[in-house]
């Protein structure tokens, strides 16, 4: 029963709050009106409709023992208008529930063939005598109040009105927990210039608003600490390794020089890896780029991508992004496809607002318990596809950790097309 519920209310904070209020609001006054109208029927209508059926009877009265002049001098003194009709042509008006109740009254208490007709100022009473009709124009306000209506349009714009004045302050305090859920997304995501935030709002928003922030300049402190720390380690590595490789080229023993200097690459390898692991990744500026042509970059940037690289795209395609970043991404996973296949194919696809980039490779692919792991920093896959291969594992994870800064994501999936592995990178304006 409560999912059933829950299906048809609101799943934003604000309408739920405007439901909150309302709702009780509502129903409140919608008893308020009922019990009123109620009680109104009861007595004020009642008490009007008796008034006006004792003046009636009274003026008849005068009519049939008197005359029609002296029934006019009593009409005139309750300030009622007395005519003698013969011939009657009336439309009939819509009735509502209170002008039947008024009817019903005054039958009850005249036991004559009459009938009325409600205008806009006045009421007008018919009675049949003989072959022709008394009038009778009664001022509107003798048989009907104004005071239903009165009450009902103030209560609906004083309603209206505190409504208002609830959504300019419920929004203000909904705007304060937007803001602290972008800020936190963009710091989450690590884009440099984050959604300005100033706390703001109820205490307990305050209150967790200065907590993000607490947390969010030790989170900083941190990672500027580490990153200090791995640059000055790869700095103070990166130098031994130069003095290493100056002192190789005085070596005579090529053989020996040429194994020593494998190491050297490998450490230095390793070292940029982690120089690029460590490094806050920043979107400088987004730009409309055309994709083919910075794929075509990534492919030219080595000699063995150039050989076993293939594009498939069919027309020029632009796509608003952060250039640095997206060529850093599809590098590092052409770079890991080329390490363990001798084909490497790039599919390019876009609809009106999805970058669809598929690499797909011939290698020995990846078992389906381990595609999740792969993102991962510094794991590395099982020796069946790493044999003599060189690698810290950190080229997949510096890839997904970029793609989030673009709002995109990478699948992991089984190549159709090479039988090896496909990595698809989906990007969305």
């Amino acid at each position: 029963m409560s999912k059933f519920i829950k299906q048809f209310l609101p799943k934003r904070l604000l309408p739920r709050l405007l439901l909150i209020f309302l709702l009780p609001l509502i129903i409140t006054q919608f008893i308020v009106v009922i019990f009123f109208y109620d009680r109104h029927w009861e007595k004020i209508v009642t008490r009007f409709s008796n008034i006006a059926s004792n003046q009636i009877n009274l003026i008849t009265n005068e009519y049939k023992n008197n005359g029609a002049e002296r029934a006019r001098e009593v009409s005139a003194r309750l300030n009622i208008s007395f005519f003698i009709i013969k011939n009657l042509d009336i439309k009939e008006n819509k009735k509502t529930f209170v002008k039947n109740q008024i009817e019903k009254n005054i039958g009850n208490r005249i036991n004559e063939d009459f009938f009325l007709v409600f205008g806009k100022d006045s009421i007008k009473f018919y009675q049949k005598i003989k072959d022709y009709y008394i009038l009778l124009i009664f001022p509107k306000k003798y048989l009907h109040s104004e005071t239903p209506i009165i009450l009902l349009l103030w209560m609906i714009s004083s309603s209206l009105f505190l409504a208002f004045i609830a959504f300019l302050f419920l929004r203000i305090q909904i705007r304060a927990i937007q803001r602290l859920a972008k800020s936190a997304e963009d710091f989450g995501n690590g884009r440099k210039k984050e959604t300005r935030f100033k706390p703001e709002g109820a205490m307990e928003i305050r209150s967790a608003g200065n907590a993000f922030i607490k947390m969010k300049k030790k989170i900083n402190n941190y990672i500027s600490q580490r990153t200090n720390f791995l640059s000055g380690i790869s700095h103070d590595l990166g130098t031994i390794l130069t003095r290493i490789k100056l002192r190789l080229e005085l070596i005579n023993n090529k053989e020996e020089i040429e194994d020593v200097k494998k190491d050297v690459m490998t450490m230095q390898g390793f070292l940029k890896e982690y120089m690029d692991y460590s490094q806050k990744v920043n979107i400088k500026r987004s730009s409309n780029i055309n994709i083919v042509d910075l794929i075509k970059d990534v492919i030219s940037s080595s000699k063995d991508l150039k050989k076993k690289t293939k594009v498939i795209c069919n027309k020029k395609i632009l796509f608003n992004t952060d250039k640095n970043c997206l060529h850093r991404i599809i590098l590092n996973l052409c770079e890991n496809a080329s390490k363990y296949g001798n084909k490497i194919l790039v599919t390019v696809s876009k609809n009106t607002s999805v970058l669809k980039i598929d690499i797909d490779d011939d290698g020995p692919g990846i078992p389906d318990y381990q595609k999740k792991k792969v993102f991962k920093p510094f794991y590395r896959i099982d020796n069946s596809r790493n044999q003599n291969q060189a690698g810290t594992g950190l080229g997949l994870s510096i890839a997904n950790e970029l793609i989030k800064t673009l709002n995109g994501k990478i699948e992991l999936m089984d190549s159709k097309k090479l039988n090896g592995s496909l990595f698809s990178i989906k990007l969305q304006k």
